[in-house]
């Protein structure tokens, strides 16, 4: 149990103990990431490092991805630092698989924080939303897109010119108020839960599509709590990336293979090569135990799979250090 290593605040282990347990001897610096970006960049609030050995950036949100998998806030630390000592810094991230792109000197280690705190709260209040399990499944699937994005509202005006039996909302839409939304992304999900029980298939629009390395949120492990099927619309590999963290993603039901294609196609062919899932041609019940495997992980195993994973690359960043040290 994670709470046999690290104290609870607030009936939840903070990211900020697991990320200072594994650096003792750096010097952490909690958020780097101010409230404002410029041009698509975030602004960065930067230590000074004079006399300083290891140091621990933290960002605590997605970090941007240009097309051509130039990552603009990394380039920004390695001028402000000059490149000097640039070994001893290390940078934790939210996307997923940023190393598959960057190969400089700066230390890299992915630990999504902002599902490891999600996760933990939606788990603690699992009481008020455990009706989700009495499933209705009286539509065919649901598709929430929130705040409207390129992709969003393609596939959007996409599922609804289907017309098939669903709930496809879009913040903004006249059908559908978001004005109830608030940042609690618990307290959300339980408001919405009988529309939860309703369907038993999510199309998960997540919040970053075009980056190469994207992020996975509270938009896909809702749909993993819900019981839901669950078609990926997000960056290239996402669906890799959840597979990677440990859930069942269906490959033998949802046809999967749109997760390695292109930007410009990749969104419809995840609707077009699943249409037997949105008509609901597939055998529920059979699945059921599946789909409580993966509420079950999500709310049991997820978060040590996490922490597992960030100790497992701190371990051999070190060996690596150590390798080049000998050397």
């Amino acid at each position: 149990m994670l709470e046999k290593k690290y104290k609870k605040v607030n009936d939840i282990v903070q990211f900020n103990t697991v990320i200072s347990d594994a650096f003792p001897i750096y010097n952490f610096y909690p958020s780097i990431l101010n409230q404002t970006q410029t041009n698509g960049v975030w602004d960065l609030s930067l230590p000074d490092i004079s006399n300083v050995g290891g140091i621990v950036l933290h960002t605590q949100d997605n970090l941007n991805v240009a097309c051509n998998d130039i990552v603009p806030e990394i380039l920004l630390i390695e001028d402000f630092y000059d490149k000097k000592n640039i070994n001893n810094i290390v940078l934790v991230h939210w996307n997923h698989g940023l190393n598959e792109i960057y190969d400089g000197g700066i230390n890299l280690i992915e630990f999504p924080t902002h599902s490891f705190d999600f996760v933990q709260k939606i788990s603690n209040k699992f009481e008020k939303w455990r009706k989700v399990n009495e499933k209705t499944n009286t539509i065919n699937f649901m598709c929430l897109n929130g705040r409207p994005r390129k992709h969003r509202v393609l596939v959007y005006n996409y599922l609804k010119s289907l017309n098939i039996h669903s709930f496809i909302s879009m913040s903004g839409d006249d059908t559908t108020s978001y004005d109830s939304y608030t940042f609690d992304n618990v307290e959300n999900y339980i408001n919405l839960i009988d529309l939860y029980r309703s369907a038993p298939v999510n199309i998960v629009t997540e919040t970053l599509y075009y980056e190469s390395k994207g992020i996975l949120t509270e938009k896909l492990f809702q749909a993993f709590a819900g019981l839901q099927l669950p078609i990926l619309i997000a960056h290239k590999g996402a669906v890799a990336d959840a597979r990677r963290y440990g859930f069942d993603m269906f490959d033998d039901v949802i046809d999967n293979s749109f997760d390695t294609c292109d930007n410009d196609i990749r969104w419809q062919k995840a609707i077009d090569d699943n249409l037997h899932i949105l008509n609901n041609e597939f055998n529920y019940q059979e699945l059921l135990p599946r789909l409580q495997r993966n509420q079950y992980y999500l709310l049991n195993e997820y978060c040590h799979t996490v922490v597992d994973g960030v100790n497992q690359q701190v371990s051999e960043m070190f060996s690596k250090i150590h390798e080049n040290h000998q050397t």
